[in-house]
């Protein structure tokens, strides 16, 4: 299917705030892993372990980088998702209502990012499947 000037534009737009949305996660990532600084006292305070800490730091890195890459933008978008639907109900729970709503818009950002690059991800199984339809 041949792209429109209008879907190429959209895709570029989708790339640059992928592009600005892995800048902030890989920096947020990034600064999880220190164990004197904000985040450390802040995962105790709410009564999170250790561990988790490191991991929501590890899916921020890892998710914020593959945003940069097409065929896996989706599934990065959908994973930092995940880990920002956590962050929502933490926030609203401790009543700050403010960082909520930022975190809706950064939400809604990962949910158009998904779905403008959808079309381009890389299914291992439905390549896979397709071929051995073409052999039978």
């Amino acid at each position: 299917m041949p792209l429109t000037t209008f879907k190429k534009a959209r895709l570029l737009a989708a790339w640059c705030l992928a592009a600005d949305l892995a800048h902030m996660y890989v920096r947020m990532g990034w600064i999880k892993f220190d164990p004197n600084g904000f985040w450390t006292a802040a995962f105790e305070r709410w009564g999170y372990p250790g561990w988790l800490r490191w991991l929501v730091g590890a899916m921020e890195i890892g998710g914020g980088l593959l945003l940069l890459v097409p065929w896996f933008a989706s599934y990065a978008a959908l994973a930092v998702s995940v880990v920002m639907a956590g962050a929502w109900v933490t926030r609203v729970r401790d009543a700050r209502f403010v960082d909520g709503g930022w975190i809706s818009a950064y939400l809604l950002a990962l949910s158009w990012v998904a779905f403008e690059w959808w079309q381009f991800r890389r299914p291992r199984f439905r390549r896979r499947a397709t071929k051995m339809a073409h052999l039978t």
